[in-house]
C-alpha cells in the first residue's frame, strides 16, 4: 500500500494567532487557525435549559447563553439522556453493566476535533428514574416524539457537535463523551467499544481485557486506533485523566444554574496532535520555541518512539512561505482553481449547497474528445476531494463534470472520487454520475469553512459580489424625494447620510446633481458622509429631531382608497353582451327547473318574432322584421350576433343585477324592456370632460 508523506507544520511566531497546516506530498490539504476572534464550541459540554420543544421538527432548542439557541434533534437523544438527567436532578440511577466477553462493539475511528461524538452501540439498559417515563424505553429507531420526556424550562446536559454557521446555531447531543489520546470516556453508556482499524483479534481481546479491569462499572469506554500495542500503564494514565475531568464536571454542576459551561476543549495544537498524530506522520515542524517544548513533551508521553519527528524551525523566513503553504492559503479565497492539464474548477458556495463546475479550459490533446474529458475529470475528482478538505466545505456538494458517453469512464471518475474521499476524516456519501454528468456528495459539516474564518462579509455589496451602480442609487434618491415632496404635509430640512462614493457624485461640480434635486423638489438637504454604510445605501433624517424617515417614503406609493358605492355608473366596466340566446337571471333559473317546449308556429304580437329560428337575417342581409328601432343611428339591417358596436346602447341592470334579456331571433324588444332615451351629451357610456 502506498503511503503519503504527511507533515504537520505549526506557525506560532505570532502570539495572537496559531496556524497548523497538514500537507500530503508537499501540498496543503487541511488548515486550522486559532486566534482571539476565532470561537470554537465543538466538544464543549454545557448545562443548558430547554427553551422550546417542537414536535413537528422532532427537535428542541436549548438555551446555552450563546447568540442563538442550540439545536437538539431527537435522534441525538440516546440512552445517556436518562443518566444525565439523573445527575442534574441529584437522584440516583440504577445502571446495570452487562458487558461480557462476547460483546465486541466497533466504531469508525476517523476522529476529528469536533467530529460526530463516538457512541457505543450497546443493548438498551434498564434505567429506573422516577422523574422520567415510567415505561421501558424503546430503541430510538422506534422512538416516537411523545416518548421524549422533555419540557420547556428543564435543565439538560448537552455537548456541541457542530459549530454555528449562517443563521443557524450550534448543534448539540445528549450523548456525552470525553476524548483522550488512547481512550474515549462515555459516562452514561456502559460498555466497551473498539476501533474497526484494530484488525488483530488477539490485540482486540488484550485491549478489552485491560480496559474492563480499569473502567468504572457504570461507565463506558471506547478504545481508539492509536491504543494498539500500547502498554497497560499508558492506557491507565489516559483513563485516569479522563476520570479526573469527569469529576471536575460533576463538581461544577452542584448548586449552579444554567446556562453553564462545564467542559471546554484544550487549545488547537493539543487537539490536533491528539486527533491527527499517528505513525504515518513523517515530520512535525514548529517555528516557536515554547510551542516546540509543549509538542515535544506531548509526543514523548504519547509516542516516545516518534519523538524524533519533531523539528524546531530556526530560519528567519517563515515556515509557511518556505514550504509554499502561504500561497496555497491565498488560493482558498478565490473561486477558480487550476488543474495540471490546463483545465480548471469554478467553486461557488451558497448557504445550503456548494456547486463546482469542471471546465477543460485550454486543454486539447491530440486525442479524441472522450479521452480528453476523462483525463480532465480524473484530475478534477482528485482536486475536488482536496478542496473539500482544505476549505472545509460541508453540506450538499454538486459537481458538474465534463460530459462523457462511455459508462466505463463515468465509473472510473466515480471510483476515483470515492478513493480520494477515504482520506477525509469528515464523513461523506457520494452518488454516481447522472445522465447530465452531475455527481452529488454530502459531506459532514463540523465547523465554519476556511473562507468564513479568514474573511468578513463585504460592506459594499453585502456578500452578493455585485454593486448597484451609482446612477441607480441616484435615481432611487430622486424617487424618494419625489414621493416626499408630494406626500409630506410639512416641508422640513433633511439630512441625508450616504457612502463617500455617492456623496462625491452628488456634490460633484457647481451645478451638482444634489443641488439640482434640491431645487427640483424644493427641499433643503444636507449631505453627510458615512463610510460605514454600504455603497448602495442611503438614509434620510429630519433635521429637527434627527428621526429616520427613510422607510416612510421608500417604495411604491400606496393606491388611493375609493368607495365602490360612490363610483358613477359610467366608470364601471362594460359587461360584454353574450349571444342572443343568453337570457336574464330569472329566465335562466326558470329554464333550469323546467324547460318549456318551443312552439312551432309564429308567436303572438309582443312575443318573439314570427320568423322561424335561423331565418332572422342574422347576417344583416335585409331590414329587421318589425322595422328599425333606432333609425336615427343605423341604416337598416341587423347586427351580427354578439356585436355591441352600437354606441348608443348602454346595458341597464335588471332585477337580478344582470343585463336585460334580449331576443334570440333578432326581432323587436318586448315593450316593457324598451330603453329610456339617453341624456344629451353622453356617448359610449362615458362623460365628456
Amino acid at each position: 500500500m502506498y503511503h503519503f508523506r504527511k507533515e504537520i507544520l505549526i506557525n506560532a511566531r505570532n502570539e495572537n494567532e496559531v496556524r497548523i497546516a497538514i500537507t500530503e506530498q508537499g501540498r496543503l490539504v487541511e488548515l486550522f487557525v486559532e486566534n482571539p476572534e476565532t470561537v470554537r464550541h465543538v466538544g464543549e459540554i454545557w448545562m443548558g435549559k430547554v427553551a422550546k420543544v417542537i414536535p413537528g421538527m422532532n427537535a428542541a432548542f436549548i438555551d446555552l447563553g450563546l447568540q442563538q439557541d442550540a439545536f437538539l434533534h431527537f435522534s441525538d437523544v440516546g440512552n445517556s439522556y436518562d443518566g444525565s438527567m439523573s445527575l442534574l436532578s441529584s437522584e440516583g440511577v440504577d445502571i446495570h453493566d452487562d458487558d461480557d466477553e462476547s460483546e465486541d462493539e466497533e466504531f469508525d475511528d476517523d476522529d476529528d476535533e469536533g467530529g460526530d461524538q463516538p457512541t457505543l452501540e450497546v443493548k438498551p439498559r434498564s434505567i429506573k428514574l422516577a422523574s422520567l417515563s415510567k415505561g421501558p424505553r424503546k430503541p430510538f429507531s422506534t422512538l416516537e416524539v411523545q416518548n421524549i420526556d422533555m419540557e420547556p424550562g428543564q435543565n439538560i446536559m448537552v455537548q456541541v457537535t457542530r459549530e454555528a454557521f449562517a443563521n443557524k446555531g450550534v448543534r448539540v447531543t445528549s450523548r456525552i463523551s470525553l476524548p483522550g489520546r488512547f481512550l474515549v470516556l462515555v459516562p452514561f453508556e456502559p460498555g466497551i467499544g473498539i476501533s474497526k482499524k484494530v484488525y488483530s483479534v488477539h490485540e482486540r481481546r488484550r485491549l478489552r481485557r485491560i480496559v474492563r479491569s480499569l473502567k468504572p462499572r457504570e461507565m463506558g469506554v471506547i478504545i481508539r486506533t492509536v491504543a494498539e500495542n500500547k502498554e497497560d500503564s499508558a492506557l491507565r494514565e489516559d483513563l485516569q485523566k479522563l476520570l479526573d475531568q469527569w469529576k471536575e464536571i460533576q463538581q461544577k454542576i452542584k448548586d449552579k444554574q444554567p446556562p453553564l459551561l462545564l467542559y471546554q476543549e484544550s487549545n488547537i495544537t493539543t487537539t490536533v496532535l491528539r486527533d491527527l498524530f499517528s505513525n504515518d506522520i513523517t515530520k512535525i515542524v514548529v517555528d516557536d520555541k515554547k510551542m516546540y517544548g509543549e509538542v515535544l513533551d506531548y509526543i514523548q508521553w504519547s509516542a516516545p518512539n516518534l519523538a524524533g519527528v519533531v523539528e524546531y524551525y530556526k530560519e528567519p523566513t517563515p515556515v509557511f512561505e518556505r514550504r509554499g503553504v502561504e500561497q496555497e492559503i491565498e488560493q482558498t479565497m478565490v473561486k477558480k482553481v487550476l488543474l495540471p492539464s490546463g483545465g480548471y474548477l469554478f467553486i461557488e458556495k451558497t448557504e445550503a449547497m456548494v456547486v463546482i463546475d469542471v471546465n477543460s479550459g485550454r486543454y486539447a490533446a491530440r486525442r479524441e474528445q472522450e479521452l480528453n474529458s476523462l483525463k480532465t475529470n480524473l484530475e478534477a475528482a482528485r482536486e475536488v476531494a482536496r478542496q473539500l478538505r482544505l476549505r472545509d466545505l460541508g453540506g450538499i456538494v454538486v459537481v458538474d463534470f465534463i460530459d462523457m458517453i462511455d459508462e466505463r469512464n463515468k465509473k472510473k471518475v466515480y471510483d476515483e472520487m470515492k478513493k480520494e474521499l477515504r482520506r477525509d476524516r469528515a464523513k461523506s456519501s457520494i452518488l454516481p454520475l447522472t445522465d447530465f454528468g452531475l455527481m452529488q456528495i454530502t459531506r459532514q459539516r463540523i465547523r465554519q469553512s476556511i473562507g468564513d474564518t479568514l474573511s468578513d462579509t463585504c460592506n459594499a455589496c453585502g456578500g452578493t459580489g455585485l454593486l448597484v451602480s451609482q446612477k441607480t442609487v441616484l435615481h432611487q434618491i430622486e424617487r424618494w424625494l419625489d414621493r416626499y415632496s408630494t406626500e409630506s404635509k410639512k416641508r422640513e430640512a433633511l439630512i441625508m447620510r450616504v457612502h463617500s462614493i455617492i456623496g462625491n457624485e452628488l456634490g460633484n461640480g457647481f451645478f451638482s446633481p444634489g443641488r439640482k434635486l434640491a431645487r427640483k423638489y424644493k427641499a433643503k438637504v444636507n449631505i453627510r458622509i458615512d463610510d460605514e454604510m454600504r455603497g448602495d445605501e442611503f438614509r434620510f433624517y429630519r433635521a429637527s429631531d434627527n428621526k429616520d424617515i427613510t422607510q416612510e417614503y421608500l417604495g411604491p406609493r400606496p393606491l388611493p382608497e375609493t368607495d365602490d358605492a360612490e363610483k358613477p355608473q359610467t366608470e364601471q366596466p362594460r359587461r360584454r353582451q353574450g349571444p342572443p340566446s343568453r337570457r336574464g337571471g330569472d329566465d335562466r333559473r326558470r329554464d333550469s327547473q323546467q324547460r318549456r317546449p318551443r312552439p312551432e308556429g309564429p308567436r303572438q304580437e309582443g312575443g318573439r318574432s314570427e320568423a322561424p329560428r335561423g331565418e332572422s337575417n342574422a347576417r344583416g342581409e335585409g331590414p329587421r322584421k318589425g322595422g328599425n328601432r333606432n333609425s336615427g343611428n343605423r341604416q337598416g339591417g341587423n347586427r351580427p350576433e354578439g356585436d355591441n358596436r352600437n354606441r348608443n346602447f348602454q346595458p341597464q341592470p335588471n332585477g337580478n343585477g344582470g343585463p336585460p334579456p334580449f331576443r334570440e331571433e333578432g326581432g323587436r324588444r318586448p315593450q316593457q324592456q324598451r330603453r329610456r332615451p339617453r341624456p344629451a351629451g353622453r356617448q359610449g357610456g362615458m362623460d365628456q370632460q
